[in-house]
């Protein structure tokens, strides 16, 4: 887990405290601790490694065992004796959108609500409007709290889930009675919400099983796949086979189901078909999932692309990481970062990075300590004494400008004229008309100032929907302004939505993957974005930021001319 992840279990630990009526010097102790780590400059795992997490201010001996398993393995036990001491879905309702802890406490306490299942009762029958301190608003919101809870609760974001299939392979990989392990399932084609994590298997022996139980102490369930369990609650699917049917169980377990529907197709005409994720009347000896395409006559497309299928990129192939050349929405304690903004130009630097947009907020969003007037001069001023110390490195002078109720940017045009490229994203007045807020957008399009459309539709994966805006009506807009559409890498965004790419890129919209970084770890996030221009076909003359400086400025030069 990153710091982010860290800090929203810790709150959770103290407000089960709170539930439970614990010491509240403790229950403040850890409140304060998840705020020390949300803010802080390092990532927790970079301190346990290096044997320096006790000597961040505020971190004693329980809240330091408590990290170190959030961050390495899981839960750790006070997390585990807290949960048995509540009713079991108490934890529950604290992570609904419009109940807080004083809510969760009443419903509990008052009106014997310890569940999701209850509190959707209660609501539907109409009896929780009825009580103090709810009402009929609150109502219907967590109605539609409870449904997108269910809609998603088996979902872990694609960076966790990255990073479970990462910790699970090379824990397997050692295994001396596993002879090969390759990825598949949804987590190879990239998705955005991932379920489970799967992989193909060949064992060495038949006594795997036993070896796995013997070195995990886990519970393991099934067989075929055989199931592990890890300790964050995802599924870690084992796809057992011998290696003449490993090509095969690999590209069928991969899928998607577009392409899928093309492989039955094919094999249908040959006389073979698909059971059990196997081919079956096939004779063929491949080693490869590319050999076994070409021997059954079947095109091997990419992963990423199996789930739209028709979206070939033409000339150079997909993008790739290595392509990638800067970095264009990055925050800094300027406004809401967690690293200052020489740290940021170092930490761009280090990852190989031509150039670094600087894009703090904007004064609207004062909540994330926006930057009036004077303090964007300021900025300006260390961004000059920065170019002049770090030379092999480019920071151009951005900002992530609030689209205002009516579609203006902040700021005005003299102030917004002085900046080398503004990114242009909605902050507040999430619940407008979709009508309204379509128009609201594409009126920030048509300002001469907005270079980049910032998350598109404001979605928080496992949080909350997006705005709704009309997508295409967006992408045509920008194609008529030449005006770029962010891919925003942050692993709760990853927005704009893969399944709009191919529009861009026949409108020609390019778009920038942008890690809106606020701390040095978000930096590093740029491959999430990667994967999903992947899914969408998109190859590096698609995507600006795979220009090096010198035609990135020139470009900018040729926006601000016009």
């Amino acid at each position: 887990m990153n710091n982010s992840q860290i800090s929203a279990r810790i709150k959770r630990l103290a407000a089960m405290m709170t539930l439970l009526g614990e010491n509240q010097y403790k229950v403040r102790a850890f409140d304060k601790a998840a705020d020390i780590i949300d803010l802080h400059p390092e990532e927790m795992g970079v301190l346990i490694d290096e044997d320096r997490l006790k000597a961040v201010p505020g971190i004693g001996d329980s809240l330091a065992h408590a990290i170190l398993y959030y961050a390495k393995s899981g839960g750790p036990s006070i997390e585990k004796e807290l949960e048995a001491r509540l009713p079991s879905g108490l934890p529950d309702l604290l992570t609904l959108k419009g109940l807080g802890l004083r809510k969760v406490q009443t419903l509990w306490k008052d009106h014997q609500i310890s569940n999701l299942s209850d509190l959707e009762r209660a609501c539907n029958s109409g009896e929780l409007s009825q009580w103090k301190g709810f009402g009929p608003k609150l109502e219907q919101k967590l109605l539609e709290a409870i449904a997108f809870k269910a809609k998603h609760t088996r979902d872990f974001h694609l960076d966790m889930a990255t990073q479970i299939a990462t910790k699970w392979r090379e824990k397997l990989s050692d295994l001396s009675d596993i002879d090969k392990i390759e990825l598949t399932g949804q987590l190879r084609r990239g998705n955005e919400l991932i379920q489970s994590v799967d992989f193909v298997v060949i064992p060495k022996t038949e006594n795997l099983h036993n070896s796995l139980q013997e070195k995990f102490q886990l519970e393991l369930t099934g067989t075929d796949p055989l199931i592990i369990t890890d300790p964050s609650g995802m599924p870690i699917n084992l796809w057992l086979c011998s290696t003449d049917d490993f090509p095969a169980r690999q590209l069928i377990l991969t899928g998607g189901k577009t392409y899928l529907e093309k492989i039955d197709t094919v094999l249908t005409k040959k006389n073979l078909s698909i059971e059990q994720d196997r081919i079956v009347g096939f004779q063929g000896s491949e080693t490869s999932e590319v050999d076994l395409c070409r021997s059954l006559g079947l095109q091997w497309i990419e992963p990423p692309l199996r789930d739209s299928f028709d979206c070939f990129p033409k000339g150079q192939g997909l993008v790739q990481d290595k392509d990638i050349r800067g970095i264009l929405h990055a925050h800094s304690t300027w406004s809401d970062g967690r690293n200052s903004l020489e740290e940021m130009v170092v930490g761009a630097q280090k990852l190989g990075y031509q150039y670094l947009g600087i894009s703090d907020h904007s004064q609207a969003a004062y909540y994330a300590n926006g930057l009036k007037p004077d303090r964007v001069k300021a900025q300006w001023n260390q961004i000059d004494e920065l170019n002049e110390s770090y030379p092999d490195i480019h920071i151009f002078k951005g900002i992530e400008a609030d689209i205002l109720s009516d579609g203006s940017l902040d700021y005005d045009d003299e102030l917004l004229a002085g900046f080398d490229f503004v990114i242009a994203s909605i902050h507040s007045h999430f619940h407008l008309d979709s009508t309204i807020q379509t128009d609201r957008i594409i009126r920030a399009l048509q300002s001469p100032f907005t270079t980049i459309l910032g998350h598109p539709t404001g979605r928080m994966l496992l949080a909350r929907e997006g705005y709704a805006p009309d997508l295409p009506a967006i992408i045509e807009a920008a194609s008529e302004y030449d005006k770029i559409i962010e891919i925003n890498t942050t692993p709760k965004r990853l927005d704009l939505d893969w399944r709009y790419l191919k529009q861009a890129k026949a409108s020609g919209v390019r778009v920038s993957i942008n890690p809106d970084a606020h701390s040095l770890s978000g930096l590093e996030t740029i491959p999430l974005g990667v994967i999903i221009a992947q899914k969408g076909g998109l190859s590096p003359e698609d995507v600006i930021n795979t220009s090096g400086v010198s035609a990135f400025n020139s470009f900018l030069q040729k926006q601000k001319s016009r």
